[in-house]
């Protein structure tokens, strides 16, 4: 628990100090005795935002405008209506793309594709995975890679695609650019990631040297075991698609650096918290509206959620490569995919699946 002050203030002390220099004017002191009464109850608001451990979200109103998405629409994203009203407020769930884009735009295809769930039941907050190379069906695409339907169509797409597939009741999205995350992780001190021999040299092989030459000072990995990352050593480590587990295991250690730095900023000050959600959100692009997303932090902060996380497909999926037109892709049953999110949401059995099996066939000629 962080440390608090006790602020006192005697408004006697002010009184006093008013009627010091009978010279002035009445009028004039009573501009001093008003401009008093506001630093006063200032300093109150402010005392009682500190103990509320909410400080920054004021600041945080004033940095949103230009990262919210005016385009995106809310009501042509297919959502599920039964999902819809199943979830109500309870469980809020948001769509969290991550991009790996050195360009400050915010396009391209979507490396990490993540179901964030606000779970209000079990204070908890959840995130699924889904594997970026899953086979699935795309409004004006056919079927293709999970990964393009935000290149072919930005967030808008991307959320009715995973409406569709996976019955959800998706209204909003964040995008984070793993390559601007560094200078925040680098922020916070870094990250502590336990790292196994295959990442080690997977990331030392295939990374570390690359972000040298393209200007991101990055140092090889010596050891394995849990250390402490830099920004630049933990987006190596999340581009990782080489070690066992493909695409999957990738996803999982996008996750696994996202909730460190997210328990790393939530154990900072709240004047260090307040810059690095700063520096978070100068990275972001959102659906999220100023209100919605003080709401949300608040609730972050005051309840102090548990973290839990899924990856799909899992075995149970009946998950596996195929070569379709002489691409390869991550097909598996969407239907078992489905009542697994749900009920990894929920806590519950209480999805039914549709009948009809929604396992992918048909072919397509997308990369």
């Amino acid at each position: 628990m962080r440390e608090q002050r006790e602020i006192t203030i005697n408004l006697n002390d002010i009184n006093e100090k008013n009627n010091e220099g009978g010279k002035h004017s009445k009028e004039k002191g009573k501009m001093t005795l008003k401009k008093k009464i506001v630093l006063l109850i200032v300093a109150v608001l402010l005392a009682a935002c500190i103990v509320a451990g909410i400080l920054l979200w004021p600041l945080i109103d004033g940095m949103l405008n230009h990262q919210r998405d005016e385009s995106f629409d809310d009501k042509d994203i297919n959502v599920n209506i039964l999902t819809q009203e199943l979830f109500k407020e309870k469980y809020i769930n948001i769509a969290l793309f991550g991009l790996d884009n050195r360009s400050n735009q915010m396009s391209g295809r979507s490396d990490a594709v993540i179901i964030l769930t606000i779970d209000r039941v079990h204070n908890k907050i959840k995130m699924t995975s889904l594997a970026r190379d899953s086979y699935v069906k795309m409004d004006g695409h056919g079927q293709d890679k999970l990964t393009h339907a935000y290149a072919f169509g930005r967030a808008q797409l991307a959320v009715r695609t995973l409406n569709q597939n996976y019955d959800m009741d998706i209204t909003d999205y964040v995008t984070v650019n793993f390559f601007q995350m560094v200078d925040l992780i680098d922020y916070v001190g870094g990250v502590e990631i336990d790292v196994d021999a295959s990442e080690m040299s997977v990331m030392n092989t295939h990374y570390v040297n690359h972000l040298n030459k393209i200007g991101i000072p990055c140092k090889r990995i010596t050891k394995t075991g849990k250390q402490l990352l830099t920004g630049s050593q933990a987006l190596a480590y999340t581009r990782n698609r080489y070690s066992p587990g493909g695409d999957v295991e990738r996803g999982n250690r996008q996750k696994e650096v996202l909730m460190a730095a997210y328990e790393k900023m939530m154990a900072s000050n709240v004047f260090k918290l307040s810059t690095a959600v700063g520096l978070l959100l100068k990275n972001c692009e959102t659906s999220l509206s100023n209100a919605e997303l003080l709401e949300l932090g608040t609730w972050a902060i005051k309840n102090s959620p548990t973290i839990e996380s899924m990856s799909l497909p899992d075995k149970e999926c009946k998950a596996r490569d195929q070569k379709i037109n002489g691409i390869y892709y991550f097909v598996y049953d969407l239907d078992i995919a489905t009542q697994k999110i749900h009920d990894f949401i929920k806590e519950e059995g209480t999805y039914i699946k549709e009948e009809e099996s929604s396992e992918p066939t048909s072919s397509t000629t997308s990369n």
